[in-house]
């Protein structure tokens, strides 16, 4: 198991379906955003000839910045749809036996994922490797725009490989020391010079997947203008060679930042990390997707202002009905689930990040008996922006769950961007106050990382989440989770 980022001591104050494959569907990260990989590359699925080669360095040059997250990282299959395709001209050319064994482990064809929520594809292949540098070709692919193929040098700086692609972002990559033949290789690519776009770790061997993965159609009772049956989308994480019914996880959403950039409105948000923390112990996860958001039918309202390109309204007599449309579509997702041979309904808990956690929490309390647990992560339903207004209807969606008469566990982030660590516990000693029960734990999220996206890092979070479910799901609790190593 690779070293997990820095944690501060933990504080406590047969209905439509979609057709599973291996751990590749439809998705996008929503609430933060990767870059998007035609911002890095910007150019045509084609590959060019070799750029010059980038200047031997006459003096020793600074360490690579790399991310603070970097060693929690390991290869993944990616989530994108669109595979990432080299060039057919690829061709490797073994390393002269001399070359010193470091730079020659470089040769190969690399494969894995980068970007928020793994959702670029990315191939890299180094041809030809010599004392001083090597050819790469980089090809990366994601849903939202067109593949990018690039053919360049790369130098030796140290032990790392710096490549300029044509557009000026710099690819770095190093290879991790200590695998023999089986090798991982971390790669990150900056713009110009400190602006991180992707980072992710590729390997040279084929990637084992840890689930299955497939995005399907839920029906709903409601219908379009013209006549049409609306569904919602969902993508539903299972267990490789899962059996019987399951118990399930409905993990949910958050919103879209202000709410002023309808685009974002159609990304089909789920978390890696969280599926595969719950599919390595049996559960099966199921992401909804809420009306008018992802691939899902109908109009996302939940809480705008009288001008909806505005965004989301700071007034409790419009942020709060968007709460009432939230539950109600969660309604409709779990008369589905309930419904399914698929599904254990003895065993289902409910969680979510930002607005995701706070509508579960509200949820489990208008319905107390139909979850064993709650899990919010980083919740709240408005940010810092609408200050005290938007405190107190924080408190006011918490309070709604107090009904529930079940432990819940409120997991949260330094630095969050969002909500500051004060105005979530003032929601947390209200939620208690109103006879709620739970346990409220904050972390130091990695260097330079937001807090709001602490649900990335499992490292974190993993040893309290172990340990809540062993206090609410009955025996035969799951085993402590450990990442799958490659």
């Amino acid at each position: 198991m690779r070293p997990p980022p820095s944690a501060r001591t933990a504080r406590s104050s047969p209905l439509l379906t979609g057709t599973a494959k291996p751990y590749r569907a439809r998705t996008a990260g929503l609430l933060l955003l990767c870059a998007p990989l035609l911002a890095l590359l910007g150019a045509p699925a084609t590959a060019q000839q070799p750029t010059p080669a980038l200047a031997a360095p006459t003096a020793p040059e600074a360490a690579t910045a790399w991310p603070a997250y970097m060693p929690g990282l390991s290869p993944a299959l990616s989530e994108s749809a669109v595979a990432a395709l080299l060039p057919p001209d690829v061709v490797i050319t073994p390393p002269n036996a001399a070359l010193p064994a470091g730079k020659a482990r470089f040769s190969g064809v690399w494969q894995g994922s980068a970007c928020m929520a793994r959702a670029c594809d990315i191939r890299i292949a180094v041809e030809s490797v010599t004392a001083t540098g090597a050819t790469v070709v980089y090809a990366g692919a994601n849903e939202q725009q067109p593949q990018v193929t690039d053919r360049t040098q790369a130098s030796f700086v140290g032990r790392e490989l710096h490549a300029r692609l044509r557009t000026g972002a710099r690819l770095v990559m190093r290879l991790r020391e200590g695998l023999g033949e089986s090798g991982e290789m971390e790669i990150a690519a900056w713009r110009p010079e400190t602006q991180l776009l992707l980072a992710g770790v590729l390997s040279n061997r084929p990637i084992a997947p840890h689930y299955t993965r497939s995005v399907q159609r839920l029906p709903t009772p409601w219908v379009s203008d013209d006549g049409r049956a609306q569904t919602l989308e969902a993508v539903v994480y299972r267990p490789l060679d899962a059996k019987g019914p399951l118990p399930t996880v409905v993990f949910n959403h958050g919103s879209t930042g202000a709410g002023n950039r309808p685009a974002w409105f159609t990304f089909t948000w789920t978390s890696p990390e969280v599926a595969q923390y719950f599919t390595s112990k049996g559960w099966q996860v199921v992401f909804p997707q809420r009306r008018g958001r992802g691939k899902s039918d109908g109009l996302y309202d939940e809480g705008f202002g009288a001008t909806r390109s505005a965004g989301y309204s700071c007034q409790p007599d419009r942020s709060l009905p968007g709460l009432d449309r939230a539950i109600t579509d969660l309604d409709v997702v779990m008369s589905h689930l309930q419904q399914r041979p698929d599904v254990d309904k003895t065993r289902l808990l409910i969680g979510g990040v930002s607005r995701g956690g706070i509508l579960s929490v509200a949820y489990a309390g208008t319905r107390p008996g139909m979850f064993l647990g709650v899990v919010n992560f980083v919740g709240g339903w408005l940010g810092e922006a609408c200050r005290e207004a938007g405190a107190a209807i924080n408190r006011t969606g918490f309070v709604r769950g107090a009904a529930f008469a079940r432990p819940t566990l409120w997991l949260y982030g330094e630095h969050d961007s969002y909500y500051t660590l004060a105005s979530s516990r003032a929601s947390f000693e209200a939620f208690r106050a109103a006879g709620g029960q739970g346990r409220m734990v904050d972390y130091a999220p990695p260097q330079g990382q937001d807090g709001h996206g602490i649900h990335q890092y499992p490292a974190l979070w993993q040893a309290d989440l172990d340990r809540y479910l062993a206090q609410v799901l009955p025996p035969a609790t799951p085993v402590p989770f450990t990442p799958r190593s490659q």
